[in-house]
């Protein structure tokens, strides 16, 4: 493959690369992966983020809250976030969104909603995307960004990404239509996925994100072990599949979008 791609949401930070991250950065290189964005998704982390950014030029970091800290936000959340993002090195505001799930359960829905609703209306403000969780709560992430966004922007091609989709075709139509890509991630390879790989189809390379979620959501090839960058050729190869193009097609149009989505 000679078409560069771009890991558009990774976990580099996270505890299990501490033995080898370098090594891992060195996969990523390897199998053609040529830009990473990490997500640092609580304050806790927005530092050592904006540091990794610093220290790896293919690097850049999206800074949020994860629904599961919903309950930490603050004024000050928001004061210290918009600090952050005037650096050069951040390029986004998530991952924030919402989270349905039982693994989320403590975290009342309307407090979410609440954040959510403060985040969107300071990402637009600040002329930054946001990358959006979302799980088992499409109804109402929809109805969060209809409030906000009535299409895509007049300037740019999108006002951020649903990071790692995992809703109907329908939901993904609609997202696609307020102006967000949706992210691919190890799932649409499992062979169960059928519904999200016709979400894929339905809007098509032009909307389409690439991801990895590492070191979660491995592809079908090395489920049950830990994530890495170097899996993406392998969510390029399928989602060709779903469009019916070639894999460099497929990796030149979701990079073509990653850079939009982040003014890169």
């Amino acid at each position: 493959m000679t078409a560069s791609l771009f890991d558009t949401h990774t976990h580099l930070l996270d505890r299990s690369f501490d033995a080898d991250r370098e090594a891992v950065l060195e996969r990523a290189a390897a199998a053609g992966v040529g830009r990473i964005v990490e997500v640092a998704d609580s304050p806790s982390g927005w530092s050592s983020a904006v540091a990794l950014s610093r220290a790896r030029p293919l690097v850049r970091a999206s800074l949020g809250l994860h629904p599961y800290h919903a309950a930490e936000f603050t004024e000050r959340t928001l004061v210290e976030l918009e600090r952050l993002i005037r650096l050069p090195e951040v390029v986004a505001v998530g991952e924030i969104g919402l989270d349905y799930s039982a693994n989320n359960a403590s975290t009342p829905r309307d407090l979410q909603l609440e954040v959510l609703d403060r985040f969107l209306t300071a990402s637009k403000a600040w002329g930054m995307p946001a990358v959006l969780h979302c799980r088992d709560a499409y109804p109402d992430l929809i109805s969060a960004l209809q409030r906000h966004f009535h299409g895509p922007p007049k300037h740019g091609r999108f006002w951020g990404v649903v990071h790692c989709f995992s809703g109907t075709p329908e939901a993904a139509v609609a997202c696609a239509g307020l102006g967000f890509a949706l992210g691919a991630d190890g799932p649409v390879t499992y062979p169960k996925n059928d519904s999200l790989r016709e979400a894929f189809a339905r809007v098509g390379p032009g909307a389409t994100v690439l991801e990895t979620d590492c070191p979660y959501l491995p592809p079908q090839s090395s489920r049950g072990k830990r994530n890495e960058p170097c899996s993406l050729p392998e969510i390029a190869a399928r989602l060709a599949g779903v469009w019916k193009t070639g894999v460099e097609e497929a990796a030149a149009a979701t990079t073509a979008n990653g850079l939009a989505l982040f003014g890169l």
